[in-house]
């Protein structure tokens, strides 16, 4: 394994449900009021199902879908699915998780979640860790029974493992296909860059 694969290892990714009566702070799901056009960057130029405000996330988005084949049919399912995701990326992250998805809202026929991510100054491995989130996205996405926290915690109970020692609010899960996209993008980033 090479030494960026055992970073990544290291790394606590996890997908959460948020504790009862817990507030979703500055996500803005449907109907929540958005940022002029003059103050926010455009969403995520893959389409729409993927939206971003930060810049820098935004092009390593862009630079792991050229450069890994895995990320870009993460996003083209995505694309297709009735979920979509909002990515927020933390400079100083509350807890020691370097990344979480949460379930926000089921509304019109399409279900939206919300992915936060600890700033890495690597980029394969932050990509990597994008990777993994968004796998966590596809899970949902492949299956229309999720709709809210609690089919999401069924559903995670079903296929994933509970993170006990999790710092995070509420209940923790992961799942190893969304550990092995992690690692099999980043292996992919490597060999595209040399790194």
């Amino acid at each position: 394994m090479s030494c960026t694969c055992r970073a990544v290892t290291a790394l606590v990714v996890l997908l959460t449900l948020p504790a009862p009566g817990a507030l979703l702070g500055a996500t803005e799901p449907p109907g929540a009021a958005k940022p002029s056009s003059s103050s926010a960057a455009p969403a995520v130029t893959p389409g729409p199902h993927i939206r971003t405000t930060d810049v820098r996330m935004r092009r390593l988005l862009e630079e792991g879908m050229f450069g890994s084949r895995s990320l870009r049919a993460l996003v083209e399912r995505i694309q297709r699915s009735d979920v979509v995701v909002y990515v927020h990326c933390e400079r100083y992250a509350p807890s020691r998780v370097a990344g979480r998805l949460t379930f926000v809202s089921a509304a019109g026929g399409v279900r939206y979640v919300v992915v936060r991510l600890m700033r890495l100054e690597s980029r394969a491995q932050q990509i990597a860790l994008l990777a993994h989130e968004l796998q966590h996205a596809v899970e949902i996405a492949d299956t229309p029974a999720i709709v809210d926290a609690a089919s999401l915690a069924r559903e995670y109970h079903r296929i994933g493992q509970v993170n006990t020692w999790s710092t995070a609010p509420g209940i923790a899960f992961d799942t190893i296909a969304a550990v092995d996209m992690g690692h099999r993008v980043l292996s992919e980033i490597a060999a595209a860059t040399g790194e």
